[in-house]
């Protein structure tokens, strides 16, 4: 675990409601539609994709607003249903999940914990940052979790 700070970054992106108990029939196709919007607008994807959760309280039918994003070298050209955004600089609370996205739910049960023993505030926005997804042998995924702090 680590407490850094994360740099602005210029992403393109989609907010939609969601609740963990929908997510995936929420996001559909949405990731690689994005995806393959930066490359129709010949734009250069800088990182992997981030998944901004706000409001999420780990209760699976809480409604929480849901960003998908990846960050871009610059703003170019009409994004059609999806829109250009400048993330703020992140101070954050950090630890790398590896495995299957079905257990990320012990990575933010080491972290909560952490932040509170340090006397941090939770401010309700987390970050997911998928490093590696491997969709065939789920047990390889890298996934860097990020909660928001103050």
């Amino acid at each position: 675990m680590e407490k850094k700070t994360v740099r602005q970054t210029t992403v393109l992106c989609i907010s939609i409601s969601s609740s963990l108990k929908s997510l995936l029939n929420d996001t559909g196709n949405l990731p690689v539609e994005l995806e393959e919007k930066a490359a129709e607008l010949q734009l250069n994807i800088t990182g992997p994709q981030i998944w901004v959760y706000d409001g999420s309280d780990g209760n699976p039918n809480t409604r929480f607003e849901l960003t998908i994003a990846v960050p871009v070298d610059k703003t170019n050209g009409d994004p059609g249903k999806f829109r250009f955004a400048e993330f703020p600089e992140f101070a954050c609370v950090s630890e790398i999940h590896r495995g299957q996205w079905s257990r990320l739910g012990e990575t933010y049960g080491k972290l909560m914990p952490y932040i509170m023993r340090q006397g941090l505030s939770y401010t309700g926005i987390s970050r997911e940052i998928y490093q590696v997804c491997d969709f065939e042998k789920p047990e390889n995924c890298v996934t860097e979790v990020q909660i928001e702090v103050k």
